[in-house]
């Protein structure tokens, strides 16, 4: 067992994602939120489909066009300012997504030094060169009040993306500081926690990491499976016995039920779950993987069960078919949008683009 490798599943928290259902109908709701911000002079909206417009060429492996969706969605904001607490707070995202999408490459560090700064010149009001952008907080928000409000979803974000881009850099002594610097342990299975048991486990300590799992409050159904797959983890690491862990692990696993909002969450449980497994009851987990894969439909699910070779060894051609379709309908890693998708994309953003700004505009003169 490669306990490094299959650590750095972790953190496994329960966090709701955007679904991937087949490109046409990702850009089809990029547009409709699009006319409705334009109708409606939504703000969310319009910020809704930036966002997404921006991760879906991610996804397509585009990555020069998902930043450069990214800086024209933070610059509508940071033109007008001095904003208000929310319309700050969607100044910042494209500038968290930015890092982000360094963590999707790999570039844990770098994505960690991106949030750690813009963290600091928000915080202080000050100017910061972002990935070769001058940008200016000095003026950021209207009031103390909204400060302090764009200032605590900030923390919120970095402790838990300053954690994952470091754990994606394998730097688990780092992300465990981390944690502790920005009161992020406590006694949920949260980011911080896991981080602290993960880190304890492979410094050569698991006894003390299966402590804290021991005394961890469990409150919700999804801490379960994920304190399961930690035990065993530790089990292994230690050189301990984990059947009858394992055994738990693995009925917690299946009784998990989730929504579609949580699908790939569930599915990195199974799958950590499988690389924990003996063989023997691998089968059972691969064979749910696969079933919930081809049910949901989704690309991601559909993409991390493909890539799981005791997945593909249990699906029938039929099933890795239509997981291969749901993949490739999705246009995930493909380096390219079909035209006339790009162009209806492109177009939903100048539309979102023109709805923020006039938006902007009018709040100022009235």
């Amino acid at each position: 067992m490669d306990a490094n490798r299959i650590a750095q599943r972790f953190p496994l928290v329960a966090r709701p994602r955007p679904a991937c259902p087949p490109l046409s109908e990702r850009v089809k709701e990029i547009s409709t939120l699009a006319e409705t911000a334009h109708q409606e002079g939504g703000l969310s909206q319009g910020a809704t489909a930036m966002n997404k417009s921006a991760l879906i060429a991610s996804d397509c492996g585009l990555p020069s066009l998902a930043r450069e969706l990214c800086w024209r969605h933070a610059e509508i904001y940071l033109l007008a300012q001095p904003l208000g607490a929310q319309e700050a707070r969607y100044a910042l995202e494209p500038l968290v997504n930015l890092a982000r999408l360094h963590i999707r490459d790999g570039e844990g560090e770098h994505a960690y030094r991106l949030l750690d700064t813009l963290n600091r010149a928000v915080k202080s009001k000050t100017d910061l060169l972002f990935e070769d952008h001058l940008v200016s907080f000095r003026n950021l928000t209207a009031t103390a009040e909204d400060h302090r409000t764009v200032c605590q979803w900030l923390w919120t974000v970095l402790l838990g993306d300053g954690t994952r881009a470091l754990v994606a850099a394998k730097q688990w002594d780092r992300a465990r500081a981390h944690a502790v610097q920005h009161k992020g342990i406590g006694r949920r299975l949260f980011d911080g926690r896991q981080v602290e048991i993960v880190t304890r486990c492979l410094g050569g300590d698991p006894t003390s990491a299966r402590r804290i799992i021991d005394e961890s409050t469990l409150t919700e159904t999804w801490e379960h499976p994920v304190a399961a797959c930690l035990t065993v983890l530790c089990l292994m690491v230690g050189g301990g016995a984990p059947e009858g862990a394992g055994e738990k692990m693995t009925a917690e696993f299946l009784s998990l039920d989730t929504g579609s909002e949580l699908s790939v969450f569930r599915t990195r449980v199974g799958l950590t779950a499988l690389d924990l497994s003996t063989h023997s009851s691998q089968a059972e987990v691969a064979r749910r993987l696969v079933n919930d894969a081809v049910r949901f439909g989704d690309g991601y699910v559909a993409r991390d069960v493909l890539s799981h070779a005791a997945c593909s060894a249990e699906m029938t051609a039929g099933e890795q078919r239509r997981l291969t379709e749901a993949v490739g309908s999705a246009g995930l890693g493909c380096g390219a949008m079909p035209h006339k998708l790009e162009r209806d994309l492109l177009d939903a953003v100048e539309v979102s683009t023109t709805a923020v700004m006039q938006h902007l505009v009018g709040r100022h003169s009235s």
